[in-house]
This record gives C-alpha cells, structure tokens and sequence, in this order.
C-alpha cells in the first residue's frame, strides 16, 4: 500500500510556469521586459509621429491602443510585430551551461514546462541537452514563440524551421502579440492547443514552480484560466506545493493575487527562493516530486546526494546525473 501512495505521488508532473525574470536570469538585459521592450527593441522609431493616448511604457498597453485604433494605425502594429519577431529570433544561448540546460535537465518526461516567454531559449537548451538525455519535458508556448511553427491545414506543430508531418509545407510562424483588454485564447489554433495541455498538466500537478513570471496582473484571462486548472485537483492529485523563484530582493508582498490563491490550494505550502540554484529543480534534479514526498509524507529531514551548482558544466553535469540516468533506464526513479 505505502509503494502505491508512493509511486501515485512521484508519478504526477512537476509543472515549472516561466516567464520573462527566467529569460532574464539566463541573458541579463537582452531579453527586455514588456516596460523595456518598445525602446531597446527599437519600436519607439516606428512609433514616431503617433499621438498615443495611453501613458504607458509597456508593450502590450502600446499594441493594444494600436489595434484598438484599427486602419489607422495598422501599418505600424504589423510593422511592431515583425520587428519583434525579427528581434527575439536573433536572441541566442551562449555556448557555455545555462539556468535553461539546467531547467530542461532537472525535469524528465512526466513534467512540463510552461512558458509565456517569445524567445526561443528554451527550444535551444531543449535540444541541446538531447546529448545527455531524450528523457525530457514538455514545453508548452502560451503567448507563442518565435521558434515554433504551425501548419493550419493539417492541424500540426512543430520547429519554425521545419516542415509539416502530414503535408509537407513548410511550418507558418505562430503570432505573438495580442491586445491586452481582449485576449482571446482560442482564436488562434495553435494558442489553443497549447493552453489545453496545459490546463491538463497543471491539473495533475504535485509541484507548480513560478520562475521569473509575475505578469497575470494585466492579463486577467490567463489568471481566470490558470486558476480554473489549478481548481481541479482531487484525491492523490491535489496540489501539495507552489515555489517561486524570484530575484534576489524580491519583496514578497509584490505577490500577485493569482499566486497567493493557488498557495492557499496547498495549505500555503509555499517556497519563495531568490535564485534557480536554491530551488526543488536544483536541489533535487528529475527526482523533486520523489524529494517532495520524503519530506511531506516521510518527514525525512535529508538532502539529495545530486544537485546542480553555480560551478557545473555540461561535462560535469553528465556526470552527475550519469546515476539517475542509469536508473531511469530500468524504469527506476526512487534515487535522490
């Protein structure tokens, strides 16, 4: 009875929501946020000779009012969206580990990674890590990415570079901006399919870490939407723990109303940590469920054998997880 609570427990995915702050972390200033992006992406040219209305500085208030204006303002919104387009394409990982690799390879296939992020370092670290290990999560666009692609004939997915599994047409880029008062999940197919397997996975979710995304506060439908799937725990597939990673410094009553109703899902069984290294994902890599449940269940007061470290590379990390890898070969997932 104790290996089926156990194996029911570590079976369920760890779902890890990343937004800007993560992109930020691996890339410092390079991956602006939305109150940045308009002046170093260089929207502000295109902008020019517009009586704005809205006072602010964040990208999507600006894009808003713009297709909210229609014709007269259409060139330039279709100007704004390709240059962003252009912009977030050309940002790349550096050669060396990042926070990403470390992401992708704290986490396994059971897991999901769900993010509103338009670069596409997460595709890169994804399939770069693919040396170490095919057992890998998913990862899921919400507000899309430049690196995925869509073929609206045949209903497929796939890598912008590539071609349609079904078809053979090359993929179609996905969109990225949508206009903040009336975002509209389902009109596009591609956005659609991805918050459907997402809302699955959060509502199986043992362990939901928020990394660098504090943005519901503006976009009340992904709140209504996120809240909904978090709504559906049941039995052995109830909640049990919310962590989020922050920056250092981070003032902990910033927290967004949506974060605080999902930590009173778990009994407010809730980690804030100032640095990737200080979570579940590196303190406990592919096994965090397994590490949860020692703690909660068995009120084990151990730490795991493997962890990742500021000093790690790709050669070291091999070796770390070289263990676990083994196991997870023969279908054993129980080291920690």
């Amino acid at each position: 009875m104790k290996k089926k609570l156990k194996d029911l427990y570590c079976q369920r995915p760890h779902v890890v929501i990343v937004g800007a702050g993560a992109s930020r972390a691996v890339m410092g200033k390079s991956c602006p946020t939305m109150n940045e992006a308009i002046e170093q992406v260089g929207l502000d040219r295109i902008l020019e000779g517009f009586m704005l209305e809205t006072k602010s500085k964040n990208l999507e208030d600006i894009y808003s009012e713009l297709f909210r204006r229609g014709d007269e303002c259409k060139n330039a919104r279709i100007a704004m969206e390709k240059k962003l387009y252009e912009y977030f394409s050309n940002v790349q990982l550096p050669s060396f580990l990042t926070i990403y690799d470390l992401l992708i390879l704290s986490l396994t296939e059971k897991d999901c990674i769900v993010s509103f992020n338009w670069d596409s370092l997460l595709i890169q670290a994804y399939n770069r890590v693919a040396k170490i290990t095919w057992n890998r999560p998913k990862i899921l666009f919400l507000h899309g990415n430049v690196g995925a692609g869509v073929c609206k004939d045949c209903m497929t997915f796939g890598l912008i570079q590539n071609y349609c599994r079904k078809c053979g047409k090359p993929y179609n880029a996905v969109p990225l901006l949508y206009p903040v008062e009336q975002k509209d999940y389902n009109s596009d197919s591609f956005i659609r399919d991805q918050w459907s397997v997402a809302k699955y996975y959060i509502s199986k979710a043992g362990k939901v870490t928020i990394f660098g995304y504090s943005a519901l506060s503006s976009d009340k439908e992904a709140s209504e939407i996120l809240k909904a799937a978090f709504s559906k725990h049941d039995g052995v597939h109830r909640l049990d723990a919310v962590e989020i990673i922050e920056r250092p410094g981070f003032n902990a009553n910033e927290i967004s109303e949506t974060w605080q109703y999902f930590f009173s899902l778990t009994n407010y069984h809730s980690d804030i940590v100032d640095s990737f290294y200080n979570s579940y994902l590196a303190q406990a890599p592919r096994r965090t469920l397994q590490y949860q449940y020692q703690q909660f269940i068995r009120g084990w007061w151990g730490q795991p054998k493997i962890h990742f470290s500021k000093q790690d590379t790709f050669e070291s990390v091999e070796t770390l997880l070289k263990p676990l890898l083994v196991n997870e070969e023969q279908g054993d997932y129980s080291i920690i």
